[in-house]
């Protein structure tokens, strides 16, 4: 599942930098236009499009549908110049973008003439990016969940749990210690008993995670099978 989260976003992100070479190339905003449509045809994450100068003013969107972004100042959001000095991809903590959609940013450097001179950035969904591999598993019984290192749950096939943090939530109290375990190592295994709401009695979930790391984003990738007590 790591191996394949990992393919996904190393194949957005190759399309993203090549859609930066190519405005380069021409950095007019009809250019800019044609190389975000093309970006989002070849991309299945990609929900919204942008690029931003140096200074974070957008120069052109994809799709029209974010057109009133066009010259607003985006300096305020990620990515800065300086979050692309040890890496030519960045991810942003999830966050709520100003159309209101909880999203990630995935951001690449347009380099001129060897100097920097802004980004694209493409916004998705992480349902998007986990929910194929939950379908992937759930046929033989696992049930995924990932969670951000802070303890903020980005995806569980239960969309009420969406965004909630697992390690301070009062609802969660019943699974803190395994999240705090979750939280703190970048692998392992371990099981706790649940008692579901529906009244079906007590299960034993037993629980295996790993580390997905990628653009300075770091995710806990958790898999969980019940069994009875």
């Amino acid at each position: 599942m790591i191996s394949s989260l990992n393919e996904t976003l190393t194949t957005t992100t190759n399309e993203a930098r090549s859609a930066a070479e190519l405005y380069a190339e021409n950095p007019t905003a009809a250019n800019g236009h044609q190389a975000l449509a093309t970006l989002y045809q070849r991309t299945t994450l990609t929900h919204d499009l942008l690029i931003a100068d140096e200074k974070g003013i957008v120069l052109t969107v994809y799709p029209n549908n974010i057109y009133g972004a066009i010259g607003k100042n985006l300096s305020s959001y990620p990515p800065k110049k300086e979050d692309f000095s040890d890496q030519d991809v960045y991810i942003s903590e999830f966050m709520q973008l100003e159309n209101g959609m909880d999203a990630y940013l995935l951001s690449v450097p347009i380099n001129i003439n060897g100097e920097y001179a802004g980004y694209i950035s493409l916004s998705f969904d992480p349902y998007r990016l986990f929910g194929e591999e939950q379908q992937k598993v759930a046929e033989d019984g696992y049930n995924l969940w990932v969670m951000q290192a802070d303890g903020v749950q980005v995806y569980d096939p239960d969309v009420s749990e969406f965004g909630v943090n697992v390690l301070t939530d009062p609802n969660f109290e019943v699974t803190r210690d395994t999240a705090a375990l979750v939280s703190a190592n970048p692998s392992g295994e371990t099981s706790y008993v649940y008692t579901a709401d529906t009244g079906t009695g007590d299960v034993v979930k037993n629980t295996i995670w790993n580390t997905l790391t990628f653009g300075g984003q770091t995710w806990k990738v958790v898999l969980t099978k019940s069994t009875p007590v």
